[in-house]
């Protein structure tokens, strides 16, 4: 039986403060990307980054939503009402990427035939967002660095500076802290850059935010697509709540786009293109879940995350004869998670390799 409704704007458990309505962004964190622990503490940080002008240090793997993370903050700042203009510096060539972000002066190099505005003056008044900042040029970053000291810059082939105001929130994908023990990246500018930082989880820290943003997904495709998929099978379910999501929120939105296509009213385990890696293909098995219709989303997920993460570890465990930390390996966490895992399920690891399982009631 398929299960999916219409997504709804999640909230927080108590003690989250909600903005003032005149500052909720259009599209809130909690919507675009889940009612998580995580994701609520996320949120909350956002908030109280966004009515400051600190520059701030976006962390987290590709395709976890570190985009979405700096247009809320820009959205919830006083700097809203100006520009939000995003440059992913890995996609500008080095010989360019001076001239794209400080401007140029009229002849100041072959082919310059006028002046040219960066982005950022572009971004004046508002917010500059460098993705990937790591990919910036040791020669430029003293500029940038200048830039968030003294609040101006120098074109290329100019000689007076102009002062700029504006916002920089950066991201990274990279320890950056390990590019400036290696000297790829200038200790002083990333001191700068780090005024405040947040760290965004991948989605495998946040299961029960998965199945929420899959009917997130499948509602927008329908949408783009004048098609009326209803939802997921159980078994789907259980693929899309098992899978360790190596490429984050950004592969369960390929993965469920494509699938809504394929699907003709339910999505089934054979629309999902995911690939089969090792472990996913052995932390899956065949779900068997009983599902009351008239529970609330929420406790839904957070039963079937539970029952779905105790049948994983049984799984894997056994795969790997009880050795825990090739356990933790294959499933991309580490071994304090899985030892505390194994606890809280009731599931003992014998010391002679086989797991033996503690039954254990789910109430």
């Amino acid at each position: 039986m398929p299960h999916a409704r219409e997504p709804e704007i999640l909230t927080c458990d108590e003690g989250e403060r909600s903005l003032p309505s005149s500052q909720v962004s259009p599209v809130p964190l909690r919507q675009s990307m889940g009612s998580s622990t995580p994701i609520c503490q996320l949120a909350r940080q956002a908030e109280l980054v966004a009515s400051t002008d600190f520059t701030v240090l976006v962390s987290g793997e590709t395709g976890a939503g570190k985009d979405l993370v700096a247009r809320a903050i820009h959205s919830l700042s006083p700097r809203s009402g100006g520009p939000f203009v995003a440059v992913d510096t890995g996609s500008i060539s080095p010989t360019l990427i001076e001239s794209e972000l400080f401007g140029h002066e009229k002849g100041s190099f072959t082919g310059a035939d006028r002046q040219h505005s960066g982005k950022f003056e572009t971004a004046a008044k508002g917010t500059l967002f460098l993705d990937e900042i790591t990919n910036l040029p040791l020669s430029v970053q003293p500029k940038l660095l200048r830039l968030l000291q003294e609040k101006e810059i120098c074109a290329v082939g100019g000689t007076q500076p102009r002062k700029v105001d504006l916002r920089v929130i950066a991201a990274t994908n990279e320890p950056l802290l390990l590019l400036v023990q290696s000297g790829k990246f200038r200790r002083d500018l990333y001191h700068r850059l780090d005024e405040f930082s947040i760290k965004v989880p991948t989605l495998r820290e946040r299961p029960e935010d998965i199945l929420y943003l899959a009917n997130r997904f499948i509602h927008m495709t329908n949408l783009e697509l004048n098609k009326r998929v209803i939802g997921l099978s159980d078994g789907a379910i259980g693929r899309l709540l098992c899978y360790p999501w190596p490429g984050n929120v950004r592969e369960l939105r390929n993965v469920i786009r494509g699938a809504v296509l394929l699907a003709e009213t339910a999505i089934e385990v054979q629309h999902l293109a995911i690939l089969d890696e090792p472990a996913a293909a052995a932390a899956c098995p065949e779900p068997h879940w009983d599902f009351d219709p008239g529970a609330p989303l929420k406790e839904t997920v957070q039963r079937v995350v539970m029952q779905v993460e105790r049948d994983i570890l049984n799984r894997v465990l056994k795969e790997t004869q009880g050795n825990k930390a090739q356990a933790a390996r294959l499933l991309h966490i580490d071994y304090k998670t899985i030892h505390k895992k194994v606890r809280e399920y009731g599931i003992a690891c014998a010391d002679d390799g086989r797991d033996i399982e503690v039954r254990k009631v789910f109430r």
